[in-house]
């Protein structure tokens, strides 16, 4: 596992063991080509002790949608564009 941050433990159905137990809710910072440009940002996922060392984390879909919505804003704040919360602020005005 590289370097990540513990936020919580959840007690789940693990998808990697097929066992309920605490799995840990942990973020870091990955790196994602967008549009031709790296991009850092900050990720969250779930982490599985009991889950082999090669397959021991994973993410539900919403968490998926939240890392890549993170990637995207980072993308745009580096080139001056507005960020999603931006762009909804000034539709709800």
């Amino acid at each position: 596992m590289e370097s990540s941050t513990l936020i919580k433990k959840i007690h789940m159905n693990c998808p990697l063991c097929d066992k309920t137990h605490e799995v840990e809710e942990r973020k870091r910072f990955a790196t994602i080509t967008l549009k031709g440009d790296k991009v850092t940002y900050e990720e969250r996922f779930y982490f599985c002790a009991n889950a082999d060392d090669e397959e021991n984390e994973f993410e539900t879909g919403s968490m998926t949608n939240e890392n890549l919505l993170n990637a995207r804003n980072v993308y745009r704040v580096k080139h001056g564009l507005l960020t999603s919360d931006e762009i909804v602020a000034i539709r709800e005005s």
